[in-house]
């Protein structure tokens, strides 16, 4: 009788391990319209992603990609016209409360 609540007991909480690990991540994004160059936003949010501490960072033409701890961040700027651009940024990880802290941060350095 104890090996079988043992082996139910590892079983169920096998299963709960299994569930955390399959489960989605948290997705939060904010999308602004800035009163300033594609230029101007991409240097501000590079700023902002190095003080919040980005690692992996990897640019492109239209923003940053990288991680904080467990969290995933991605930072794009688009030109509207020649003075003014779009900001949108997202970060996703396991963790709700991680993931929008994060990205709260991250909007007010950029603004």
């Amino acid at each position: 009788m104890k090996s079988f609540l043992l082996l139910i007991t590892i079983l169920f909480s096998n299963s709960i391990i299994a569930h955390e690990i399959d489960k989605p991540p948290e997705l939060w994004s904010w999308f602004k319209d800035l009163q300033k160059p594609k230029a101007a936003c991409l240097t501000q949010s590079f700023f902002a992603l190095s003080e919040v501490g980005l690692e992996n960072t990897t640019q492109n033409e239209y923003g940053f990609y990288g991680d904080i701890e467990n969290n995933r961040i991605v930072v794009k700027c688009l030109s509207t016209d020649s003075n003014r651009s779009k900001v949108m940024v997202a970060v996703a990880g396991t963790n709700r409360k991680s993931v929008e802290s994060l990205r709260n941060n991250i909007i007010k350095l950029i603004n």
